[in-house]
């Protein structure tokens, strides 16, 4: 598609994630370092086995947890197992079961972001995914599914699915009245859906009223889980989406800063939609990612000295054509091989694939964020 002569946020939102895996109101800043819903028909018919943790223990609802229950929406960066485990089956949305990932569904070498928050809560990680645990138990569920958004893609369910779900859980007794009382909820919608801007997107009237489409979408479902009976909401704004691995590749040494520019007009959109609303807090991702990449070049600043490689990931492909996680057979069709190649230190690096983050990254991610978030709950820091 050849690009039309408009203004630069335009183009900004334009390019955003052709490769990509996604004021008033409250917004948790980290601190300086030290149209209408969307119905799609998918079933909920593949829930069996229980959830395990990254260490292999099953994990079980505790009697003696008395904190938040926790309840999580979204996409890769939250997801803990909801997409299938299609044993022998490796592709972009099955790779998270398989090495070098961490083997739990989780789209990192190890924890991700609906991790670290469980951690703040008291609990040893996320609550268990829907897809491996059934009834929700004292410490909440798991909706979120790598891929998804608001708008609806082949294999996973859109965030307006996953709280569709939720909220028929909620009308059934499955998931307490009582658990409700004292909840949280995470929305982590990270920029999947402008994959979806078509041919037909070709002036800023257009960008602009997709974007709001989008930003509306979150709303929209925020206001549905509020009224369930959550009691809190985080929500994510966008991270430096220019800063990603697909959009920094093939020599990841500087940013696409038109794209940023498109993650800041969502932001602006995003903001100004959740202003007034009561108990909802914005996850400034943005800043806290900017406070690692902004300064790649010269590694400015304590958080970002912990990464000598931050806008190339981790676990490389090999060319155009691969993945993180892929095997193929080799030239003599004898032996299957990797397709990529992972760095030596993991823990140097900020991003482990195209998208997300490394458990190291989303570490430091997290603790900018762990301040504002504990005192927008009431817990002690």
């Amino acid at each position: 598609m050849k690009l039309p002569a408009i203004v630069p946020l335009a183009c900004a939102i334009l390019l955003l994630l052709v490769n990509l895996n996604v004021s008033p109101v409250e917004s948790s800043r980290p601190h300086p370092p030290g149209q209408g819903h969307h119905h799609d028909h998918d079933h909920d018919h593949d829930r069996h086995g229980h959830d395990h943790d990254r260490h292999g223990r099953h994990h079980h609802d505790h009697d003696d947890y008395d904190g938040y229950s926790f309840y999580v929406f979204g996409d890769s960066f939250a997801d803990n197992g909801n997409l299938p485990h299609k044993d022998g089956v490796l592709s972009p949305m099955t790779r998270q079961w398989y090495t070098p990932y961490s083997g739990t569904g989780r789209f990192s070498n190890g924890n991700v972001q609906s991790d670290f928050i469980a951690n703040m809560l008291g609990q040893s990680g996320s609550p268990p995914a829907r897809r491996l645990h059934d009834p929700a138990g004292r410490e909440g569920m798991n909706f979120a599914a790598g891929g998804s958004g608001v708008f609806q893609v082949s294999g996973t369910k859109t965030l307006h699915k996953q709280v569709h779900i939720f909220k028929r859980l909620v009308r059934q007794g499955d998931i307490d009245q009582e658990n409700l009382g004292n909840s949280v909820a995470l929305v982590a919608v990270s920029g999947n859906d402008y994959n979806h801007i078509g041919v037909d997107t070709s002036g800023f009237a257009d960008i602009t009223a997709f974007v709001d489409n989008v930003t509306t979408e979150i709303q929209a479902n925020v206001k549905d889980l509020l009224e369930a009976g959550v009691q809190k909401v985080l929500v994510n704004n966008l991270f430096p989406l220019g800063c990603a691995p697909s959009q920094t590749k093939p020599n990841h040494t500087e940013c696409d800063d038109q794209a940023n520019q498109g993650a800041s007009l969502h932001n602006r959109y995003l903001s100004a939609k959740l202003a007034d609303m009561d108990n909802v807090r914005v996850l400034d991702l943005n800043a806290a990612f900017n406070t690692i990449l902004a300064h790649h070049a010269d590694g400015r600043g304590a958080v970002a000295k912990q990464f000598g490689r931050k806008l190339r990931p981790c676990c490389e492909p090999a060319d155009d054509r691969s993945y993180c996680g892929l095997t193929v057979w080799d030239t003599n069709g004898v032996d299957m091989v990797d397709s990529y190649q992972v760095c030596p230190e993991p823990e140097r690096a900020f991003f482990w694939d195209e998208m997300n983050p490394t458990n190291a990254g989303w570490a430091a991610v997290m603790g900018q964020l762990e301040s504002s978030i504990k005192e927008f709950l009431g817990l002690d820091s």
